[in-house]
């Protein structure tokens, strides 16, 4: 903080805002700020959530079918390796502007890492514990549903973490060129501060920004810690 504020005195508040100039513009525009931070966590938790669905109905089918997994690899590699920043204009012209956008690229932000995530996670189990469910008669979906996937539940958190601050990411993105500030966004507001040379108000949308990131991170840890904690140790762990 005393490097920064040294930074932002000798280059100026045009250029760099200092942490005091952040720290007040977090109050007096706390109003649109916090308007703008609703917006945007909704986009992301709603691209997020699309994301956990469609990304464990892939990686389910990945694991269950080789004709699956041909059908499903091109898509998946075109999410993974096509910046985003080059589809959002498109989107905006087949989505209209608004949260629609912000939702979509969220969701093309964070499915892959859970897609990847459960696709590991399903091969967990060992050949014995899959051996003796089919003893006792288990058809494949049971043994899909029953063990493998309360197995994969510790690489899914995984992928869950990486997925949550890609999708904040991925939606202020999409916020870039898909928000026109009814309601104000807090991508609109870090393209706005940024053209008006109001480095404070830009510096106070990517604070929120990442707290908005750190709080999703820090639901999805404290579920993991509800859900599995106890059985792979996880609250031991984070003690240390």
């Amino acid at each position: 903080m005393l490097a920064w504020e040294i930074l932002a005195n000798r280059a100026g508040p045009l250029l760099l805002a200092s942490p005091d100039a952040v720290a007040i513009a977090l109050w007096t525009e706390r109003t649109r700020l916090l308007g703008a931070a609703s917006q945007t966590a909704m986009a992301s938790l709603a691209g997020l959530g699309l994301a956990i669905a469609v990304g464990l109905l892939t990686a389910m089918i990945d694991h269950s079918s080789r004709f699956g997994r041909a059908l499903l690899a091109p898509w998946l590699l075109a999410f993974q390796v096509v910046p985003i920043v080059a589809i959002a204009p498109l989107l905006v012209i087949w989505l209209g502007y608004g949260l629609p956008v912000a939702v979509a690229t969220a969701f093309v932000a964070s499915i892959y890492p859970i897609h990847s995530a459960g696709r590991t996670g399903f091969l967990a189990p060992s050949q014995d514990q899959v051996d003796l469910l089919r003893l006792y008669g288990a058809s494949p979906l049971q043994v899909l549903l029953d063990l493998r996937l309360r197995a994969a539940l510790p690489a899914l958190f995984a992928g869950l973490r990486v997925a949550a601050g890609l999708a904040v990411i991925g939606a202020i993105i999409g916020e870039f060129v898909g928000s026109n500030g009814v309601p104000p966004t807090l991508g609109q507001l870090v393209v706005y501060s940024a053209r008006s040379a109001r480095t404070d108000l830009c510096f106070a949308a990517i604070t929120l920004a990442g707290a908005l990131a750190a709080a999703l991170q820090a639901g999805i840890t404290t579920a993991e810690r509800a859900m599995i904690g106890r059985w792979y140790g996880v609250d031991a762990n984070y003690r240390e």
